[in-house]
């Protein structure tokens, strides 16, 4: 007799199979009318969830889905690049799924990986997911999830992240110990985890030093033109910053001609340090200094836990909840900073 799955319960409700999954979860965005009737049919079908069925069939599925919130020049095109060179040493193939920083997308992009029957997702989040219900679907799914760069705490999945705290103390540090002491920081998207966290290693490294921080020295930035506007505003002060952080690629693209122009000598009245994946700072005039925040690495080391967790099947095990792995930046000094003494 055939096994009922999600899949059955799903087709006789005319439902998609993740609403099945939260109904059955009692989740509180499936009304209780709807949860009702799909627990009464799963009892009537006898469905009961197969953990083993699932693993092995991951186990003798060869493909592996990236959901990625979007890609762009920076960073993404050198993690998928890392992740592709290890899933084709192992034998296995991918299938890519921008989100486009949409959650609907998010969630139709795990839909397809559970219609595909994936080994296992690699799962870097949009920024505008900031709780973990829409994400139920992958409990579902049973394969292992690996989350990298924006990811969120708590989830029983493991996960590869930059030392963004570290790498923003260390480059706003670099600052200080090379002669500045007025210091600005452009950042990115102020809900995301990632600016949090770059903002506070910012904070912390003057902190360290004893350095006041001024609230008219920081800004927020979704794009370049939006980082140049701030760069010209940090400019135009009657005390403008003698040193200044960019947050990321997208952000000094936009701020370092502002910076340029104003007047202000680099690195000598105004020196400049940003995070990069490490192709762009080489590109721009003056070279920009940089914590190198290693793309390729963290697709390699992504891919690398992914391959891992199919071949060992410790996810299986309902008590596992995942590892954390940092990656850590180098510090690359270029033309954009003063000599240390």
């Amino acid at each position: 007799m055939k096994r009922t799955t999600i899949k059955d319960i799903a087709r006789q409700l005319g439902v998609n199979p993740s609403t099945v999954s939260r109904a059955m979860k009692d989740h509180p965005d499936i009304g209780l009318t709807l949860r009702n009737e799909i627990k009464q049919l799963a009892d009537q079908l006898h469905y009961r969830p197969n953990h083993m069925a699932v693993y092995l069939r991951q186990r003798s599925s060869r493909l592996v889905g990236l959901i990625v919130p979007e890609v762009t020049m920076f960073f993404y095109p050198s993690v998928i690049r890392g992740i592709q060179n290890v899933l084709h040493e192992h034998g296995y193939n991918l299938i890519m799924l921008p989100s486009n920083e949409s959650l609907e997308r998010e969630m139709e992009n795990i839909q397809i990986c559970y219609e595909n029957d994936v080994a296992g997702i690699m799962l870097a989040l949009s920024r505008y997911t900031q709780t973990s219900e829409h994400l139920a679907m992958l409990e579902e799914v049973g394969a292992p999830v690996v989350m990298f760069d924006k990811i969120l705490d708590g989830l029983p999945y493991d996960s590869i992240v930059l030392e963004d705290f570290e790498s923003a103390r260390l480059a706003a540090s670099h600052l200080i110990e090379t002669g500045c002491r007025r210091i600005a920081g452009i950042f990115g998207n102020p809900n995301l985890r990632i600016t949090q966290l770059r903002l506070d290693g910012f904070r912390q490294a003057l902190q360290d030093f004893n350095l006041e921080q001024h609230a008219d020295l920081i800004c927020f930035s979704d794009n370049p033109y939006d980082a140049e506007k701030c760069a010209r505003t940090f400019m135009a002060l009657d005390s403008a910053p003698d040193g200044i952080f960019a947050m990321t690629d997208e952000i000094i693209i936009g701020a370092l001609p502002a910076i340029a122009t104003s007047g202000k000598k680099i690195p000598e009245e105004c020196s400049v340090i940003c995070i990069s994946d490490g192709f762009l700072p080489y590109c721009l005039h003056p070279k920009v200094t940089f914590l190198h925040h290693d793309g390729y690495e963290v697709g390699r080391l992504t891919a690398q836990r992914m391959i891992d967790l199919i071949e060992s099947g410790q996810y299986v095990n309902k008590d596992y909840r995942g590892q954390k792995i940092m990656v850590k930046a180098r510090l690359i000094e270029l033309a954009t900073t003063r000599r240390r003494e």
